[in-house]
């Protein structure tokens, strides 16, 4: 009995060589043995992005495959802006982080402002963010108060904490007829939030329609750089899907420059290269390519 036993543990052990032999000489392990390609940040490192999703409501909501792929996406990064959530319910921001958080991995968590615009077409600003990476200072998110009324989505801003790294973001979606005049009007904003206190790594980011029709990308040399802020996504980063306009950007002051950027850090990401996509679902994803930059966390805290 005890010899049979034997035997056919024997037998049972050169199937499963042999068959982990043959998955291997064919291939079948590549997908278990090669780690996902991924711009996570590691160690000391923060990474912070934005993306204009394009109208991201509930029809959107609806495209399975579409949202697996933005999932996929904003678990690339630490902090996320998410722009353009076109939701009358308000219900597509926690749908989406149930989405995030179906995955494994770090949880995320987010903040929403209200909705924002002149016409009947309003949007809402988003901050997801790795909970496990940053932690959001809790009742600092606010939209700008716009007086003058100049912009037609208010920024919207709030503050976080990634290990001595402290950072006020302000995200903004500009008018794109009325790009120059918002982008201008950005030094008072700035102004606004430095005027709150000693924090002075403050970024704006994302769809500013800096580009094509809507601006005259050479005119950046300029506009805010006299007042001290940095652009660190240039007029050659291709930030749209469909055409090679850079309408995303990325400003921050010269404290946050000079410190905790990672200098050419800056740039998209490559979704549709990145997973193998072709230009129609891509487009179904999103006319934007995330934005993001990467920061240092072990600097001594400058405020």
């Amino acid at each position: 009995m005890e010899k049979k036993k034997a035997n056919s543990d024997y037998v049972l052990l050169v199937i499963i060589l042999a068959g982990a032999f043959y998955a291997y000489d064919n291939g079948y392990l590549d997908q278990f043995l090669k780690p996902e390609t991924s711009v996570q940040s590691q160690g000391d490192t923060v990474k912070l992005a934005a993306f204009n999703v394009q109208i991201f409501g509930e029809t959107k909501r609806e495209k399975t495959e579409v949202m697996n792929t933005l999932v996929q996406i904003v678990r690339q990064f630490d902090v996320v802006l998410i722009q353009e959530i076109r939701d009358a319910s308000e219900t597509t921001a926690p749908f989406f982080l149930d989405a995030i958080n179906a995955v494994d991995g770090p949880e995320y968590a987010y903040i929403r402002s209200e909705r924002l615009g002149r016409s009947t077409s309003k949007e809402a600003y988003a901050y997801f963010y790795n909970t496990e990476s940053v932690q959001y200072l809790a009742s600092t998110a606010f939209v700008y108060n716009d007086v003058n009324d100049v912009f037609e989505r208010e920024p919207y801003i709030a503050s976080f904490r990634a290990g001595g790294f402290d950072f006020t973001l302000i995200g903004i979606h500009t008018k794109p007829e009325d790009a120059y005049n918002e982008m201008g009007n950005l030094t008072i904003v700035f102004d606004y939030v430095e005027g709150m206190g000693p924090e002075r790594d403050i970024i704006a980011l994302d769809d500013f329609n800096a580009d094509g029709s809507y601006y005259d990308e050479d005119s950046l040399d300029n506009l805010l750089t006299d007042y001290g802020y940095f652009w660190v996504i240039g007029n050659e980063v291709d930030t749209m899907t469909k055409t090679d306009w850079t309408y995303d950007r990325m400003v921050m002051t010269d404290y946050t420059y000079s410190s905790e950027y990672i200098l050419n850090s800056a740039t998209v990401y490559r979704f549709d290269t990145i997973y193998g996509l072709n230009q129609t679902f891509t487009e179904e994803v999103s006319d934007h390519y995330p934005i993001y930059a990467e920061f240092s966390t072990n600097l001594p805290d400058d405020d």
